[in-house]
């Protein structure tokens, strides 16, 4: 209570003396600026000294304190360490609606790749957004900046097993399009969309570039809303749509073409979006140590 009073970004401070059962001891409310949240988690990790504690995090839609109206009003925008690691393990770990959503946005995409360019448009756009496919790689990059081995194996096991079923998505759509008679050889060579996958331009890979340091710039810094544009500047979904289609097709080009811009979105994503995640911890959390 004594560290915590102490720091300037806390503007309302109450505790609830043996309130609490599980774990046992009082119960502690902070309310604190944004750039003050890692003083504040940092001060409960030195609790941990004294017994079990658990902690929440939450943001609150408005706060009015006296003479701190200015501060608020400046307050910074980023997200603790602990919120966008819980937002990132929670929308990519392994579960059955990760496992389908995987699936249905492999077989959206590749749908999408064999349809005029308008529906194609709207189809790529849809199984970017709604397959998580970003999360589970921005996880990893943030694993090796954690240096965690236990949260790298965890995003590498989401990675395989999640990337493995959007492929077989991909697969199955295109077997049953090719049934009806819609996936012809033609199809396929004027697809504009299987172009951007398997002949990018610079200008595409600047596209897909930007988008995975966007997409760690927002995860990390309450924006979650404006994810779409990152998720649909990347090739994610649509590559391993093309990796499933040259595997069922038995065509090792198309599926190393896929699996090449798969890997290079990836590698983008783990990479620059690394570099975001150790940039914040050194310049905005000042290498503070997440409570988990």
């Amino acid at each position: 209570m004594a560290a915590l009073e102490k720091i300037d970004g806390v503007l309302a401070l109450s505790v609830e003396r043996d309130a609490g059962i599980k774990p046992p001891g009082d119960v502690v409310t902070v309310h604190a600026l944004n750039r003050s949240i890692d003083d504040v988690l940092a001060a409960a990790s030195h609790a941990q000294d004294h017994g079990r504690i658990a902690v929440a995090t939450g943001g609150i839609s408005s706060m009015v304190a006296t003479g701190a109206q200015s501060a608020i009003d400046d307050d910074a925008d980023e997200t603790p360490w602990e919120e966008f690691e819980r937002s990132l393990r929670h929308h990519g770990r392994l579960s059955v609606n990760f496992l389908v959503l995987m699936v249905l946005g492999g077989a959206i995409s590749v749908a999408g790749l064999l349809s005029p360019p308008v529906p194609q448009a709207l189809a790529l756009a849809a199984c970017a957004v709604l397959a998580p496919a970003f999360e589970p790689v921005a996880m990893l990059g943030v694993a090796l900046v954690r240096r965690s081995a236990y949260a790298i194996r965890r995003a590498v096991v989401s990675i395989v097993v999640g990337y493995l079923l959007m492929a077989t998505g991909g697969g199955l759509a295109f077997v049953v399009l090719r049934a009806l008679g819609l996936a012809s050889p033609k199809t396929l060579a004027s697809s504009e969309g299987m172009h951007l996958i398997i002949d990018p331009t610079a200008a595409d890979w600047l596209v897909a570039a930007a988008g995975a340091v966007a997409g760690l710039v927002i995860v990390t810094s309450f924006r979650e809303a404006v994810l779409a544009g990152a998720l649909i500047a990347l090739a994610l979904v649509p590559a391993a749509g093309v990796l499933g289609m040259g595997v069922v097709s038995l065509d090792a080009g198309l599926a190393l073409e896929g699996l090449q811009r798969l890997g290079g979105d990836m590698a983008l994503v783990v990479v620059l979006g690394g570099l975001v995640v150790l940039g914040k911890d050194r310049i905005v959390h000042r290498g503070r140590k997440p409570l988990a």
